[in-house]
């Protein structure tokens, strides 16, 4: 397990490079987590830029020397695209549900990037100018990753028929696997929250992500190759078990909003 913990930023890496790489092959921003609007101005511009980014992000990660940096990086354009795209069109029509998923997916997808950063900076060399503010991050984006599990646990309630659809169709128990990944959300959603069993909570969180990239994402997205969607979930997926896995190489109990330099250490 120790192992396969270690790969979690790796993932992370993968799924942002794969965001990039996704706009610049379609010429356009991910359909569902970036839905900008066609008449923005510059729009093929900040495709590009943000396209760019997240390809320097994903490297930064992967090969330099200032991961954390690179991983801010990721989680800040994330972030933005949470406040300025999604938490406008949200607030508009909170009664939509088709409205609730990309944002709270880029909500999840900017904070496993500073959970990362926060990571990557008390387990390796980094500015001590960073440290406070970086772990301050990491620390309330655990609680924004929470969030967003329980988001998704009330709407695979509400929406649990549809939910069994997505199931491969070889998978026996569709009822008993959709309340599983329920109760997956909320109990890794409360062992956030409280620090209780945040290691095996999170580790197993991370493993279950993992299998649906492999097992259902997967399979779509090479069946369906030039449908962006299915890539965009398949990173998607990816990116979170990255997270994931990054907050099983903590040990320490959750701290709330107590910062200090070994709040993320290994």
């Amino acid at each position: 397990m120790k192992k396969l913990t270690e790969l979690g930023p790796v993932f992370y890496a993968i799924a942002v490079a794969g965001f990039g790489v996704n706009q610049l092959v379609t010429q356009n921003f991910l359909t569902g987590l970036f839905p900008v609007p066609a008449g923005v101005p510059l729009r093929t511009f900040l495709m590009i830029a943000s396209s760019l980014l997240f390809l320097l992000a994903a490297v930064g990660i992967l090969f330099l020397g200032r991961k954390w940096l690179a991983a801010a990086l990721a989680g800040s354009c994330f972030f933005v695209f949470f406040l300025v795209l999604h938490l406008p069109i949200l607030l508009g029509d909170l009664k939509n549900p088709v409205l609730w998923t990309p944002p709270f997916e880029a909500l999840m997808l900017g904070s496993g990037g500073f959970i990362i950063a926060a990571y990557y900076i008390n387990t390796g060399a980094g500015d001590a100018r960073w440290v406070k503010p970086l772990n301050l991050m990491g620390t309330l984006s655990q609680y924004w990753f929470a969030v967003g599990l329980v988001v998704f646990a009330v709407l695979h309630i509400k929406y649990n028929d549809y939910i069994q659809t997505l199931i491969p169709t070889w998978m026996p128990g569709h009822v008993f696997l959709s309340y599983v990944v329920i109760a997956a959300f909320l109990l890794s959603a409360f062992s956030l929250f409280t620090g209780l069993k945040l290691t095996l909570a999170s580790g197993l969180l991370g493993v279950m992500f993992l299998l649906w990239v492999l097992l259902l994402h997967a399979p779509r997205a090479i069946g369906k190759m030039t449908m962006e969607p299915e890539w965009s979930s398949l990173f998607v997926a990816l990116a979170v078990c990255g997270a994931a896995f990054t907050v099983c190489r903590q040990t320490q109990v959750w701290r709330g909003y107590h910062v200090q330099r070994g709040a993320f250490a290994n």
